[in-house]
């Protein structure tokens, strides 16, 4: 075979990708510039695997358009366990604890990918991910040695983040607020911290029984944030981990939601002297907690966020090039018809700048000497910049496919539905569309208090 010949057979293997479409392939949507050659063959096969494993089980993660809650946590608990056995569950874990320590571009790519199945699925993944990310970050490797025999062990394990209180959706993730509307407080008592608050919207969350199955082990527990005095304060707040099955631990039941349905099992938490020793405060020094906060979880839970979307958004594309191909007006094909084509090369650019932006960003997350800590005002700016930009794709995407594909499109079994109503929460949490265009402002020219003294 002659050297022509034979890239032509490495970058033009047909038409590649589900439904044929070279430029939604791996190997032509994730740029050198950002990956290696090794991290892209991962994303193929993990690609694959999303495809035979996953996508033909959509239906099922929400229990059927019942809503058969007994179907849904049978196939997301086992669906889950297949992500745990493929190796996605340990994927971050650094090598000296028995994981492969993929790169933080390679958790980006299982975010899209996955997503083009789920959503849903890859938040649940993504929580594990957030815990192993706050721990590295922390430098807790006595943390995560404890962890580790579960995380990478034959069993498959979830856990949870708890952010949110009801003094007001977005008030953690507001830098103006410094935690001062923040009232579960972890108090010092000896040997350990004792929690009392109120926590709303965490998941996965529930009674730890609730996690244990034929195919899912259990509860790994829960990364609390909570202030230490009342009053809150850049000093006086941290990450906390709780157990599962600690005792003081109350739930509500979950809530039932849009979408999400039972993917993510969100309740209200309350601890009520909630006693945990204190080498389960992750964060170690002062400040590092608010620091922990800003960037590992309210600026890369951005920056996963803006891939799912990307994932989702061209799960969407793909299904209505399918679809369109196949509908015929007049004898030709409708996406063949200008008006049609020009649609879908719209959907495709925005779905093309979200991917190649928040890949550019997750680079620049690895030089810090470069580009700053991920809790600095200049990188929230740009992890909130790809979060909106990808949510706003997703929104133009969902809709453009929907009146495309019309009552095909609004019909459940197109999926583009269940895709439309699982984006806008992704859109809307870790502070929303709105606080992300606040957190660009202070990026670009801040910072700035809008708050006064609240």
């Amino acid at each position: 075979m002659n050297k022509i010949a034979m890239l032509e057979r490495m970058h033009n293997p047909g038409l590649n990708g589900r439904g044929g479409y070279r430029l939604l392939d791996p190997r032509q949507k994730y740029n050198l510039a950002f990956c290696t050659e090794e991290e892209i063959a991962i994303a193929e096969h993990f690609r694959e695997f999303v495809d035979s494993e996953l996508m033909p089980h959509r239906h099922d993660i929400e229990g059927g358009w019942h809503r058969d809650p007994k179907l849904a946590k049978a196939t997301i608990h086992r669906l889950y366990a297949k992500l745990h056995d493929f190796g996605v569950t340990k994927a971050i874990l650094p090598a000296k604890h028995g994981g492969p320590g993929l790169s933080p571009v390679v958790r980006q790519m299982i975010n899209e990918e996955l997503s083009r199945a789920d959503i849903g699925l890859a938040t649940k993944v993504g929580k594990l991910h957030w815990a192993i990310s706050v721990m590295v970050a922390a430098g807790r490797d006595d943390l995560l040695e404890e962890f580790a025999p579960r995380i990478t062990g034959p069993d498959a394990w979830t856990a949870c983040f708890a952010i949110t209180e009801p003094a007001g959706g977005a008030n953690v993730e507001d830098p103006a607020l410094a935690y001062k509307t923040m009232n579960t407080i972890a108090r010092e008592d000896g040997d350990d911290y004792v929690l009392n608050g109120h926590k709303l919207w965490p998941g996965p969350a529930g009674p730890a029984e609730n996690f244990q199955s034929e195919h899912l082990k259990g509860h790994l527990g829960y990364w609390v944030c909570a202030i230490t005095r009342a009053g809150g304060g850049e000093d006086n707040v941290g990450i906390f981990y709780v157990p599962s099955d600690a005792e003081g631990l109350e739930f509500s039941q979950p809530y039932e939601k849009m979408g999400f349905c039972y993917s993510e099992a969100n309740t209200d938490i309350w601890f009520k002297d909630v006693r945990i020793p204190k080498r389960y405060r992750i964060d170690t020094e002062t400040g590092q907690g608010s620091k922990l906060i800003k960037g590992y979880v309210i600026g890369l839970g951005r920056l996963a966020g803006a891939a799912r979307l990307t994932g989702l958004s061209e799960a969407v594309l793909e299904t209505c090039m399918d679809w369109t191909q196949n509908r015929i007006i007049a004898g030709k094909p409708m996406r063949e018809r200008s008006l049609f084509a020009a649609t879908l090369a719209e959907m495709w650019r925005s779905i093309e700048m979200s991917r190649q932006y928040y890949l550019s960003v997750t680079a620049q997350v690895t030089q810090p000497e470069i580009y700053g800590m991920p809790w600095e005002a200049q990188m929230k700016a740009k992890f909130s910049a790809a979060r909106s930009f990808a949510g706003d794709t997703a929104m133009m995407v969902t809709n453009r496919a929907m009146q495309l594909m019309g009552s095909a499109g609004y019909a459940y079994e197109s999926h583009i539905e269940k895709y439309m109503r699982d984006y806008k929460i992704v859109q809307m949490w870790l502070g929303g569309a709105e606080r992300d265009r606040m957190d660009m402002a202070q990026g670009l020219f801040g910072p700035f208090n809008w708050a006064g003294d609240a």
